[in-house]
């Protein structure tokens, strides 16, 4: 691919987000986030399962969102996926931004390079992607940790091979044996159908 076409695409990307709290509002309470990030054309999946400490529940949505928009390396067409009312209504300007003004303000910024749109989903209806990102926070935020990149690129290339699936049974078993190896005290829809396989195209996540 020429310079000039490289320059010129955008890749086309699909983020399901999704934020966890155990002991919301407590104390003693544990966040985490989750994101399956979905590069349309090159068929390429990123995943995100990372601990958040004591964030509130509408803090770890949120943060769903920026921290897989902080993946992106370029320029991007983006439409977010979240289950969140909050997030959703909030970011297409139905709500103000009347609390968590610092993290809204984050996630604002991290869109002004992309061109985002915004969906909200029913939880818990058997989006598969959404389901995923479901697992993958709440996975961090009960085991507080933040899985590392090879158990992730692992969970992705079978998470995609699950993706036109009833169900995610293997991908959540396998998520649940790889945390289970962690210790609390260490950080340690299908949206391909229809489009061409493009491996020829620059990565969304890379520059």
């Amino acid at each position: 691919m020429n310079d000039k076409v490289t320059e010129d695409y955008f890749p086309e990307i699909t983020i399901y987000a999704d934020g966890s709290c155990l002991r919301n509002g407590s104390v003693e309470a544990s966040a985490g986030c989750g994101a399956v990030i979905a590069d349309r054309h090159r068929m390429e999946l990123r995943l995100i399962s990372r601990h958040l400490g004591s964030l509130t529940n509408q803090q770890a949505k949120i943060s769903a969102c920026r921290t897989a928009l902080g993946t992106l390396r370029r320029p991007c067409i983006v439409e977010i996926v979240s289950d969140s009312r909050y997030v959703v209504e909030t970011m297409t300007g139905k709500n103000r931004m009347k609390s968590n003004r610092s993290f809204w303000s984050d996630l604002v910024t991290r869109c002004y390079r992309h061109h985002v749109s915004w969906r909200w989903v029913r939880g818990h209806v058997g989006v598969t992607f959404q389901e995923a990102a479901d697992r993958l926070s709440r996975a961090a935020s009960t085991y507080q940790c933040s899985l590392p990149d090879e158990d992730l690129q692992r969970l992705s290339k079978l998470l995609l091979l699950e993706s036109n699936q009833l169900n995610i049974r293997a991908f959540e078993k396998s998520l649940e044996a790889t945390v289970s190896r962690y210790s609390l005290s260490v950080d340690c829809g299908n949206v391909f159908s229809h489009v061409d396989l493009r491996n020829d195209l620059p990565s969304a996540f890379s520059t």
